[in-house]
């Protein structure tokens, strides 16, 4: 009896499902921070970190880039840049291979038209999980940033945290050929003595 007991006891021991670690609680910015519709009267980068004042609510207009990594590792800080600086796919002829980092404009453009902004959590404490790809944060990616600044001083530190963000959808280039152009087609080949295609005279090989 006493080693049936034992024997039980063995098999419940080996048998037993592995204990279940529970699911750490992994941060994330928050979907309700996004919006569909653009904030309202949104000033360019420059404008804001010459004229905001720490403790102010401001609306930016920006596009992600300013340096070649704007986006921070593990944690929802983000680089912009001033949308009249042109980044350098805008630069003919320029290959660079991250155009977003501005490597053409000289330091103190950078200083003026770039600065930070970060996605908190209740408490107030930069989010640590990182913001890229997050409802189409990217690098060059337009987007209207409503926050608070929080940091502000003369060495070009310029911090926004983030209550509403709107990101620009980007704009679909279209390849298919209207009617119009189309038609105009047709009658510049029948001025030149061309025979108009008709595809429907075509018979397609069985």
């Amino acid at each position: 009896m006493q080693l049936t007991t034992i024997i039980l006891s063995l098999s419940c021991t080996l048998f037993a499902p592995p204990p279940t670690n529970p699911t750490p609680n992994v941060p994330k910015i928050p979907d309700s921070v996004f919006v569909e519709a653009e904030p309202a009267d949104a000033k360019c980068v420059a404008e804001v970190k010459k004229n905001a004042k720490k403790g102010e609510t401001v609306v930016i207009k920006a596009k992600i880039g300013g340096r070649s990594e704007p986006f921070v590792k593990n944690r929802a800080i983000v680089v912009i840049a001033d949308r009249c600086m042109k980044s350098c796919d805008q630069i003919p002829g320029d290959t660079c291979t991250k155009p977003w980092d501005y490597c053409c404009e000289p330091p103190e453009s950078l200083k003026a038209n770039t600065m930070t902004v970060q996605f908190v959590d209740d408490a107030g404490k930069v989010l640590k999980t990182g913001a890229q790809g997050v409802h189409g944060l990217e690098p060059l990616a337009l987007v209207v940033f409503e926050g608070t600044v929080t940091e502000k001083d003369d060495k070009g530190t310029f911090v926004v945290r983030v209550t509403r963000a709107f990101v620009e959808k980007p704009k679909k280039e279209s390849n298919s050929t209207s009617d119009e152009e189309r038609e105009s087609g047709r009658a510049a080949g029948s001025s030149n003595g061309e025979k108009p295609k008709n595809s429907e005279s075509a018979t397609p090989k069985q």
